[in-house]
C-alpha cells in the first residue's frame, strides 16, 4: 500500500508542479502557525488568531487544527516530495473548503479592492495543480521517487 502511495514517474513536470504548489501554500501555513507577517490582508498571525478566524465560520476547532497543521506541514511535504500524494490530497480537501468559503465573492480575485473578498480563480488553479500531484505523484527530485527506486 505505501509503495503505491509513493510510486511516481521520473518526470520533472510533476516535480515543478509539486514544488510550486508547496511554495505557494507554505507562507499561508507559516502565517497560521507562527504569524510571520503583519501584512494587511495576509491573514491573522499565529495559531490563536487562525483558530479564532476559522472557528468564527462555524468550523469545529478540531478541523481548524487540521487546517493549520495541513497547510503548514503539507506544504513542506510537497516541497520535499515526501508522501506527495497524501499531502496533496489533504491540501486538496482544505482548499476545496476555501473555494466554498470564497464562492460568494465571484470568480476573479479582488484586484482593485472593490469587492468584499477574493474570488475563486486562485483556488481553481491550485486545486488543479494538487489534483495532478494526487494522480501522478511527486515526480523526479522527490523523496518519494528516491524511496521507490
Amino acid at each position: 500500500m505505501i509503495k503505491t502511495l509513493l510510486q511516481t514517474d521520473s518526470d520533472y513536470v510533476y516535480t515543478f508542479l509539486r514544488t510550486i504548489a508547496g511554495i505557494i501554500i507554505f507562507p499561508y501555513g507559516m502565517q497560521k502557525l507562527f504569524g510571520w507577517s503583519s501584512a494587511p490582508g495576509f491573514g491573522v498571525p499565529g495559531i490563536k488568531g487562525a483558530l479564532e478566524q476559522i472557528t468564527a465560520r462555524s468550523v469545529p476547532e478540531f478541523i481548524a487544527w487540521l487546517i493549520i497543521i495541513g497547510q503548514s506541514f503539507g506544504s513542506i511535504a510537497l516541497i520535499l516530495g515526501f508522501l506527495g500524494r497524501i499531502a496533496a490530497g489533504g491540501l486538496f480537501i482544505i482548499f476545496t473548503g476555501a473555494l466554498i468559503v470564497h464562492l460568494p465573492d465571484g470568480w476573479t480575485l479582488n484586484w482593485f479592492g472593490s469587492k468584499k473578498g477574493e474570488g475563486i480563480e486562485y483556488f481553481i488553479l491550485l486545486l488543479s495543480i494538487l489534483l495532478v500531484i494526487v494522480v501522478k505523484g511527486s515526480g523526479a527530485l522527490s523523496i518519494d521517487y528516491w524511496l521507490t527506486r
